[in-house]
């Protein structure tokens, strides 16, 4: 047998750990934003992932009832490209340095599990990259421009033609990151269903299960919490396939377990 650890050692191991992801954030936070797009022309990561950003978010130009209204960029304040860049370098950052803060995070783990829990362990951390990409890229690429668009033709209808669109980019940047990176932690929830209902922590047999209304409702608070779209259809855009999510969850655990005991 091995030596036991104290519980002081095991958390002087974590603090080593995470010291050492910390450095690695950091140090891809420092350099990693201003490497080149191109080996063409110098244009770095931490000028292009903002631009790439907003022209996927907000639109040029709305119509209403037939009158095309103009969308255009203004800055309210001599700081906010300095935010800008400074949210974008966090970003890119942390999604560099996120592959080795798992590492550090699963070798300080790993010795207490067996091959069995381990297996369960990497399927589990490759399931939750994957639903976290497919939930930041909803925001992104549908429920973002979808609901910019529609607060301003809320606005047009409210001002009618005295109304001239402008968009803060350091709002948009900031309220874009959050709304993507909320939408891709919610869908982290349905990986924890799974497992809730695979350990028999809830159980939820069959679709017409309470619980299963219950989720329904909680899935559809989160859709709304997220998408800040007043007309709701972009909860609605949101709840289709998260709530989706939740049921294949559902229905997989219930799979799985049937199969285990058989």
């Amino acid at each position: 047998m091995g030596k036991e650890v104290t519980i002081w050692e095991h958390l002087e191991e974590l603090l080593v750990r995470l010291r050492k992801a910390l450095i690695v954030f950091a140090l891809a936070t420092l350099i990693v934003p201003f490497l080149p797009v191109s080996l063409s022309s110098y244009e770095p990561l931490v000028y292009w992932v903002p631009r790439v950003l907003i022209d996927h978010t907000v639109p040029d130009k709305i119509e209403v009832f037939g009158k095309e209204v103009e969308v255009k960029l203004s800055q309210t304040s001599p700081f906010g490209g300095l935010r800008i860049l400074l949210y974008s370098a966090l970003l890119i950052g942390f999604l560099v340095s996120s592959p080795y803060i798992a590492y550090q995070l699963y070798a300080f783990i790993e010795p207490a599990l067996y091959p069995r829990e381990k297996r369960w362990l990497l399927f589990g951390g490759l399931a939750a990259v994957v639903l976290f990409v497919a939930g930041a890229s909803l925001a992104l690429l549908v429920v973002l421009p979808f609901t910019y668009r529609i607060m301003f033709i809320l606005s047009y209808l409210v001002v009618g033609d005295m109304l001239i669109s402008y968009a803060d980019p350091v709002d948009i940047m900031s309220s874009a990151l959050f709304i993507t990176v909320a939408t891709g932690i919610a869908f982290e929830i349905p990986l924890i269903i799974f497992i809730l209902v695979y350990l028999d922590v809830i159980q939820v047999g069959s679709l017409g299960s309470p619980y299963l209304r219950y989720l329904l409702l909680f899935s559809a608070i989160i859709a709304a919490l997220i998408s800040p779209d007043p007309s709701g259809i972009g909860m609605i855009i949101m709840l289709v396939p998260y709530f989706s999510l939740i049921v294949g969850a559902v229905l997989l655990a219930n799979f799985l377990k049937k199969r285990s005991r058989s």
